[in-house]
């Protein structure tokens, strides 16, 4: 089916003996008849799921983007720093491994691994330089990846009330010092990919939320610390909130 501009097929077959294989296929489409043709480049995965949970391998969510669900109904893009895009830049689909447990009387977790080879490369986009009044571009230069990434998650429901951890962690993660600055100013330029490696880099997020009929609560807060090749170190705070009610099919928010 096609769903806010991106299509999905997924599907199982029973293998016997509780266990079933999964699979999903989802790519982004574009209505206006534009680019988004990569097949495949949303959340496509296999994987394999029973009572002892489910194990996906393939380009998978990671448990910033499920808990980005509860905060952001609009799913924000837009890095502007009044808007929830740049709350959510920890949302990825990596190419990675990932476990996801059953439920324990409304407790459940996940795990999830990405390589290094998979971590996203350092980066300088290309750019237009003038020497003695000529302009000349200059191409991008796509550097080593960072180092392998690892995610955690933790999620708690219970009737209308639902909960969830989220945490990354990256000894080196390729989002430059000056990328850091950039978001903070709320950039959404190229020169966000920078080439300075953070070191240490970890990200918690805290998520709550309450639905009853037509009302639907929601507030996150977000820690995100890393530190500078030369030993300095960057942290920042962030909270988001998000309430709706639902008139009929007219559905008004506020964030």
């Amino acid at each position: 089916f096609v769903f806010l501009g991106h299509s999905r097929l997924k599907g199982s077959e029973d293998l016997g003996e509780g266990l079933k294989a999964v699979w999903q296929l989802e790519q982004d489409v574009s209505v206006a008849g534009g680019g988004a043709t990569q097949w495949g480049n949303r959340e496509s995965f296999i994987g394999l799921a029973g009572e002892f949970g489910t194990l996906r391998a393939g380009r998978v969510a990671n448990q910033f983007d499920d808990a980005s669900q509860a905060i952001d109904p609009w799913d924000s893009n837009n890095d502007v720093a009044s808007q929830l895009g740049i709350f959510k830049r920890h949302d990825d689909m990596p190419v990675s491994v990932r476990y996801d447990s059953p439920d324990f009387s409304g407790f459940s977790g996940s795990v999830q691994f990405v390589p290094a080879q998979n971590s996203k490369s350092a980066y300088t986009p290309a750019y237009v330089a003038v020497e003695n009044g000529v302009a000349k571009k200059v191409a991008a230069v796509v550097g080593k990846p960072g180092s392998d990434v690892y995610y955690a998650g933790l999620n708690y429901k219970n009737g209308g009330f639902a909960g969830n951890y989220a945490f990354k962690y990256a000894k080196h993660a390729n989002v430059g010092r000056d990328a850091f600055e950039l978001f903070l100013l709320g950039s959404g330029s190229d020169q966000a990919k920078g080439t300075d490696p953070l070191k240490n880099h970890q990200v918690h997020r805290l998520t709550g939320g309450y639905e009853e009929g037509g009302l639907n609560l929601a507030l996150a807060a977000q820690l995100d610390l890393s530190e500078n090749a030369d030993k300095t170190k960057n942290s920042t705070t962030e909270i988001a909130a998000t309430a709706s009610y639902r008139f009929g099919n007219a559905v008004p928010r506020i964030k």
